[in-house]
């Protein structure tokens, strides 16, 4: 079993009460729900931090792409994707 540790945090009521409601609704603990919702959320903007440092360091290298290309690409991707079933 992982270690845990006691995070004391405030919310309002109403986030309270929406974390609690939930929680009944899915059978699970509102510790559990909100475990695992910070931990959701916490990786997906950690991710997004790490995307943004990343583009910020290929744009300082020099690794671009004009606008028009960019626009080429995206575009390219978008028709792909709407072609598919």
């Amino acid at each position: 079993m992982a270690k845990t540790a006691t995070l004391t945090l405030r919310v309002s009521e109403a986030l309270k009460d929406k974390l609690g409601r939930f929680a009944e609704q899915t059978n699970r603990t509102p510790s559990s729900v909100a475990e695992r919702t910070l931990e959701v959320f916490l990786d997906r903007e950690l991710e997004m931090m790490a995307a943004v440092d990343q583009s910020l360091e290929d744009f300082r290298a020099g690794r671009t792409v004009p606008h028009a290309e960019a626009m080429r690409r995206i575009r390219a991707t978008l028709d792909k994707h709407k072609k598919q079933p």
